[in-house]
């Protein structure tokens, strides 16, 4: 669908209501998103229903969080190629998790915000990250600094606009200790340059066995460098993997995802 043709089916959309029985307060849910001329633009969630909201441009720039010594980062993300703006170390992290995890076909930074009010009650909900899984199915990912869950009213919200949009909610999430460290390891050879397909089939067929990475990659017919390289990066992809919660070095044994261990 093209962007005029989204535009329109928003405008038609934007102005439908439901009413309310008598006496019952509702609460009014709004997105505002920003078209493909950096206009802010505000819908209800339900016209934005099979639009590909997560591929729009994003909405505002990452800030820190207010009060915190954090500062943006950019995530390259090895999934959909391009930078996801975060607003702390931490989020950085979820990006990671969520970047390497296989259900995860799109990943970006927010496009939108919902904006909700109660009664004389208003807020916003920002979400962290915006998905799309290979089946098709969009995530409206939300995250709280310091690993604490989003509260209540924040849940309900993005549950809220997430059920008239057809999107599902979830949490980004960072396991820490020697998962994370690991996985940050391997993160470092994410990058195209040490996807190669031919050295996957030849270290795929080295390590149907468990090996010390540093030994069945060297034994391989690669150039120098190449198989270690190679291997790390198919950690990453977790078409090899290994004990992820002992310390990972060359040294570390490695086979091939789904061998017999």
């Amino acid at each position: 669908m093209s962007w005029e043709e989204a535009r329109s089916l928003v405008d038609v959309c934007r102005t439908a209501g439901h009413g309310a029985a008598r006496g019952e307060q509702l609460v009014d849910l709004q997105v505002r998103y920003r078209d493909d001329m950096g206009h802010e633009r505000l819908s209800t969630p339900r016209a934005l229903r099979g639009l590909p909201v997560e591929e729009w441009p994003v909405l505002h720039e990452q800030r820190a969080y207010r009060g915190r010594k954090s500062k943006v980062r950019q995530w390259w993300s090895s999934t959909t190629k391009k930078e996801v703006s975060c607003r702390s170390r931490e989020h950085a992290y979820a990006a990671m998790f969520l970047d390497r995890d296989p259900r995860i076909g799109y990943l970006a930074a927010p496009s939108l915000q919902v904006e909700w009010r109660e009664g004389e009650r208003a807020g916003v909900v920002n979400p962290a990250f915006l998905a799309r899984t290979v089946e098709g199915q969009q995530i409206l990912y939300l995250h709280s600094p310091a690993g604490r869950e989003p509260d209540d009213q924040e849940w309900s919200v993005a549950r809220a606009a997430a059920a008239q949009a057809g999107w599902q909610v979830d949490v980004a999430r960072a396991p820490g200790g020697q998962l994370r460290r690991n996985v940050y390891i391997v993160s470092q050879f994410r990058h195209d340059e040490f996807a190669d397909e031919n050295a996957r089939a030849v270290l795929l067929q080295a390590f149907a066995r468990p090996l010390p990475l540093s030994r069945g990659a060297d034994a391989v017919d690669l150039p120098p460098g190449r198989g270690r390289a190679s291997s790390w990066n198919l950690l990453w992809a977790q078409d090899l993997t290994t004990h992820w919660d002992e310390p990972l070095t060359p040294d570390s044994t490695v086979w091939a995802a789904g061998a017999a261990v």
